[in-house]
């Protein structure tokens, strides 16, 4: 919906693409198709009025398409990864939903929480804690989702175990980023 609006079309390339790599990929996995039910619960909570605000604001519109500019190149790194798995879809899947995640982490969360990690001693020590903390967590999706893949299990625990490694790697490689910035930072 927000791509939409932003685009101004349903036909335009970046929409057209977005679509395709949710239908013809990550929809045709378990893992995927279970994460997607938590995902669009969430989206849908909010990009109606998200996108309705949109068409009716052009300058907010420029501002959308630039920002969603990383997004849509991060997602076509994820279906190239995705495609490295063609005999394995679950395993192209779970390598794609870790990347993407990872990456919206960095690009789109690792600044500003640098510039607060600069700015506050008690958030570095926050900080310093939750990277082993959510970096433990992602392990443990990731063993979730993998057993859960093995053994068949109810689909409700595969939209648990995919949901946590997405915000899991969001969250590492955010802390993870933004940790390593500031120490360059310093560096220099």
């Amino acid at each position: 919906l927000i791509a939409t609006a932003t685009y101004g079309s349903e036909l335009s390339p970046e929409v057209q693409f977005l679509r395709g790599f949710r239908d013809n990929s990550v929809l045709k996995t378990n893992a995927g198709s279970n994460f997607m039910i938590v995902f669009n619960a969430w989206y849908y909570s909010f990009s109606p009025s998200v996108a309705e605000f949109i068409r009716e604001q052009p300058t907010v519109r420029g501002i959308v398409k630039l920002a969603l500019y990383p997004l849509i190149g991060i997602l076509r790194i994820g279906a190239a990864a995705f495609s490295l798995f063609p005999t394995n879809l679950e395993a192209g899947a779970v390598l794609s939903g870790l990347l993407v995640s990872s990456l919206i982490g960095l690009v789109y969360l690792a600044i500003p929480l640098t510039a607060l990690l600069a700015c506050s001693s008690r958030a570095r020590l926050i900080a310093k804690r939750l990277q082993l903390l959510a970096l433990t967590i992602l392990f443990g999706a990731l063993a979730a989702v993998a057993s859960t893949t093995a053994i068949g299990a109810p689909a409700a625990v595969m939209m648990a175990a995919t949901s946590t490694m997405v915000i899991a790697s969001l969250t590492v490689s955010a802390v993870f980023g933004s940790r390593l910035m500031l120490r360059m930072a310093r560096l220099l």
